[in-house]
């Protein structure tokens, strides 16, 4: 007799509906049939029988008492009275009737068109009536590259640049999705609050714009999706991947390869060496990972590796920036026990700093004069005289130029933070822009040239010089004569054999590189790059003002209009030399670039084409990150790309963003996580708050990697996370935030724990973290700290926090649960029992639920897994609880286990032994607890079936 839990179907993999069928126009019953089970993505599939009889949904209903027959009789999203509904009657839009109009029905919801109010627009915000939610949770832009949640229950708290929105009409009501949409490869459509002193507080607007002012259009057939249902997940994962398949093509998740590269430990160059990266640099980070112990399988050279140069006029500004700027990183500040800068804080004007604001006074010497005219030459008897008093005037007038060039640097950055934090008039920030843009240009220049690689061109699609071997360091010319001295492949193959790496990626961006593509670089000339001088959209510049004068725009993008062969040239010397992979960057800007070409939308359309064909061609196994691409004209072009990032950058010493981080990871997840699996962005080991991005990640479902410092390891913190091959052990899906949550601000509330939960392939896991005290400031735009002490807090973790075992109609289920944080094992018998988890600020735990088998039986048991490990439910992949057959007498539980360390188990009863492959092991039991332990040890390849005998 095999003896299994109750409810048993929710340890198989889940699926998720992707479409419920099609509506006919006009149509008030859907009949629909059984669906079937649809490939992995995390949600039971629904099983619907053809409905007997249509509903009435004139009065509200609980969406929660509805059967799947008399769902399915109610259009999910419908209109009634020129506004539009829901199945259970709950309005969604009050009066967006008749402003829209239907383009298309489906089984979850409708697309609304929109026609221009005064003729052909570029550019056209329109009412859609009345908001009617009790709350939401939505996801906008706040950078031309990245997006941050936010959360309200008015249009009014509706910020500029929303992409996404997931709402409920009332506290017990269905969930609504909103997803504005791209119409014709060309129009970009958000959401917008109302307007002051003209609006409502409930009138809610969409903007709808090509980003090119020569780029008109009437009519907009598809600009907004709107779609209902009872399981939020459910619903997101269907709606989102109909939001891409109307806008871009991008395919869901569930239909994508995931690279391999995200089931083993990597690390990452960038805050290791920012762009002084080199071959003697990695060499030294690998060696110092595998005399740790702890040896990576990935390796990411981010930025930095490639050939590139400024404009002429400003490459002296540049080459003496890049001496400075060694010296400083040798000898770095220490902030928050973290030793090194983040240059992104000069690289993004918008976060420019004190301390890192680079001194200006670096240029003066590119404008120092060239000599002193004479019309005699020196005697001998007085040469020496004449010299010294040269030296003085030249030193005089250096002096006086430095000083000069430090307060005009100084105004900038002081123009620069004061536009940057603060609400100004249009006039204002056009007078900023012209004088960026004209009577200050050359210094803003200089001041770029000196602070960061953004205003650079690629020059080449072969390495520099700090490749031209494997001892080749930071220093070593790789510009201007130096550009035929690469020998990636080199170097590649000496780290790969060296240090044992499976996966190689390079950095690059989209568009090649920050600011493009040289028109004027030899080793470029084939792909035809000309200067673009672009203009932001006025809803980056409402979110970013800086956007007007940021590099790309004062200094001009080389812009390459068909990107096809630059893609393939880059990719193909990247793949000859032994790369596996690419992390594809600064997509972003790519919209910034078509502002005069086409508009934003059709630029990156070109684009994401011509990459997602490249990487295909050139990285077989998918191997592709995407990065800085959070406005929908990027995600919704990711066609086969399956990882993307889901957060702006892990800052290590802004000690403001550490905790923030999480909770714009897990709230992004709700949009992206249909369509590719959320990167949560490298990490730290040794740092204040290791722990609590390491429990993070692993709760996340992305890879996990970091950009230690060389020497800069927590090992036991490592050793947590890896395991002796390298691999980790990585759960099943993108992880996202807790339904009870999905409509808490975790950041500010001061009141709630931010919980993400995933699954493992028997057992589910729930990370919580106090993420209070810290989040994105929309006005002071940086991250903020608004409340230096956040509250203890604590709450109930319940299996039902599990999503895939809270499923409606399942059968009763028990449960063990293990805290990481306490190293307590606790029992819930109904779902709705749990585990109190108390959090300091900063703090995290995570929680293994694990099912018990043999509920009803003379033995139960639960396996909750290797404790030594981070997720140590996910080193369980299988169980099996059975009687004794024959001469074996007993009852047996089969383990399958990956990794090694100490297994821990509820058991109901004590054992008689264990085994492991054939080998006894050794094993404890705490008859108080019902806790068994049994040790696991390394084989060769890291599988034990271990075998209980009770």
């Amino acid at each position: 007799m095999q003896l299994v839990p109750t409810g048993i179907s929710h340890l198989r993999p889940f699926a998720a509906v992707l479409t419920r069928g099609n509506l006919l126009p006009n149509a008030t019953i859907a009949k629909v049939g059984v669906i079937k089970q649809s490939v992995l993505r995390g949600h039971p599939t629904r099983r619907f029988a053809a409905p007997s009889a249509q509903l009435r949904s004139d009065q509200p209903i609980k969406s929660s008492d509805m059967t799947e027959e008399q769902y399915q009789v109610l259009q999910p999203v419908k209109v009634t009275s020129n506004s539009l509904v829901t199945y259970t009657g709950d309005r969604i839009l009050v009066g967006c009737f008749p402003r829209a109009f239907i383009t298309e029905k489906d089984a979850d919801g409708i697309v609304l068109g929109f026609g221009a109010s005064g003729g052909p627009a570029a550019i056209q915000d329109i009412s859609l009536g009345k908001l009617q939610c009790s709350a939401f949770v939505s996801s906008a832009r706040n950078k031309l590259w990245w997006m941050t949640p936010h959360w309200g229950s008015q249009a009014r708290d509706i910020l500029p640049e929303t992409q996404f929105v997931l709402m409920q009409t009332r506290e017990d009501g269905p969930y609504v999705v909103l997803l504005p949409l791209i119409d014709k490869g060309t129009f970009r459509a958000t959401l917008r609050p109302p307007r002051k002193g003209l609006d409502g507080a409930n009138d809610l607007r969409i903007r709808i714009e090509s980003g090119d002012a020569s780029v008109k259009e009437s009519r907009w057939e598809r600009a907004l999706y709107v779609a209902a249902g009872n399981d939020p997940y459910a619903l997101l994962d269907a709606a989102v991947a109909k939001a891409a398949a109307l806008s871009g093509g991008a395919k869901p998740l569930s239909q994508k390869q995931i690279p391999k590269s995200l089931d083993v430990f990597g690390w990452c160059t960038w805050d290791a060496f920012y762009f002084r990266v080199s071959a003697k640099g990695i060499i030294d980070g690998l060696r110092s990972l595998k005399d740790a112990g702890v040896s990576p399988k990935l390796l990411v050279i981010d930025d930095g590796w490639q050939l590139t140069e400024v404009d002429e006029l400003y490459r002296k500004v540049a080459a003496a920036a890049r001496v400075a700027q060694a010296h400083a990183i040798q000898t770095p500040a220490v902030a928050g026990g973290i030793t090194g800068g983040d240059p992104d804080a000069v690289m993004h004007p918008g976060q420019a700093t004190e301390a890192t604001t680079p001194d200006a006074s670096q240029s003066a010497q590119s404008m120092l004069p060239q000599g002193t005219p004479s019309s005699t030459p020196p005697t001998s008897s007085n040469k020496s005289l004449l010299s010294s008093a040269k030296e003085q005037l030249l030193s005089m007038w250096a002096s006086m130029l430095k000083l000069i060039s430090t307060a005009v640097g100084r105004l900038l950055y002081a123009l620069n933070a004061v536009f940057s934090s603060m609400d100004f008039p249009q006039w204002a920030l056009d007078a900023m822009s012209r004088l960026a843009n004209g009577p200050m240009k050359k210094k803003l220049l200089e001041l770029y040239a000196e602070g960061g690689d953004h205003s650079r061109r690629l020059s080449s699609v072969l390495a520099n010089g700090k490749f031209s071997s494997v001892q080749a360091g930071p220093d070593e010319p790789w510009e201007g004569e130096h550009t035929n001295t690469e020998d990636l492949t080199s170097v590649v193959q000496h780290v790969k054999k060296e240090f044992g790496l499976d996966f190689v990626y390079c950095w690059h961006a989209l568009h090649a590189y920050w600011s493009g593509v040289s028109p004027s670089a030899a080793g470029v000339q084939a792909y035809g790059s000309q200067i673009t001088f672009p203009t932001p959209t006025p809803g980056i510049v409402e979110l970013e003002p800086s956007t007007l004068w940021n590099p790309q725009v004062v200094a001009g993008i080389g812009a390459v209009s068909d990107p096809t062969k630059l893609h393939k040239d880059m990719h193909t010397y990247l793949a000859d030399c032994g790369v596996d992979g690419v992390k594809v960057d600064v997509q972003g800007t790519v919209g910034l670039m078509g502002s005069k070409l086409g508009g934003g939308p059709d630029m990156t359309r070109k684009y994401h084409q011509s990459l997602e064909r490249s990487v295909q061609a050139s990285f077989p196994g998918n191997h592709c990150i995407n990065c800085m691409c959070h406005s929908t004209e990027n995600l919704y072009r990711m066609e086969n790309t399956a990882v993307a990032r889901v957060s702006d950058d892990f800052y290590p010493t802004d000690a403001a963003s550490w905790s923030s981080h999480l909770g714009i990871c897990a709230y992004n997840s709700l949009f992206m996580a249909p369509l590719v699996q959320p990167d949560w962005d490298m990490f730290h080991s040794k740092h204040p708050a290791a722990l609590l991005h390491a429990i993070a990640r692993v709760v996340s479902g992305s890879g996990i990697y970091v950009s230690d410092k060389p020497g800069a390891h927590d090992v036991h913190l490592l050793q947590r996370l890896v395991l002796p091959n390298g691999s980790v052990i990585r759960p099943q899906l993108p992880g996202r935030p807790t339904q009870d949550i999905l409509f808490a601000d975790v950041l500010k509330d001061n009141k709630t724990l931010l919980k993400v939960w995933n699954t493992n392939p028997v057992n589910g896991l729930v990370g919580v973290f106090n993420v209070q005290g810290s989040s994105w400031s929309r006005k002071k735009r940086r991250f903020y700290t608004h409340d230096p002490s956040p509250p203890v807090l604590e709450t109930l973790v319940t299996p039902t926090h599990v999503h895939s075992f809270a499923q409606p109609g399942s059968a009763p289920q028990h449960f063990a649960m293990w805290s990481d944080q306490t190293q307590t094992l606790v029992l819930s018998a109904h779902q709705e029992d749990g585990m109190i988890v108390r959090l300091a600020a900063g703090g995290s735990d995570v929680v293994t639920v694990a099912p018990i088998f043999g509920v009803g039986t003379a033995v139960q048991v639960a396996c909750i897994g290797l404790v030594n490990m981070l997720n140590a439910g996910g080193s369980v992949l299988s169980v099996k609880l059975q009687e004794g057959q024959g001469n074996r007498k007993g009852i047996f539980c089969e383990v399958l286990v990956k990794g090694a360390g100490s297994l821990v188990l509820y058991a109901s009863a004590p054992p008689v032994d264990a085994h492991g492959n054939g080998a006894g092991l050794r094993n404890s039991y705490i008859d108080q607890q019902k806790k068994l332990t049994v040790e696991v040890p390394v084989t060769s390849d890291l599988q034990t079936m271990v075998q209980i005998r009770f």
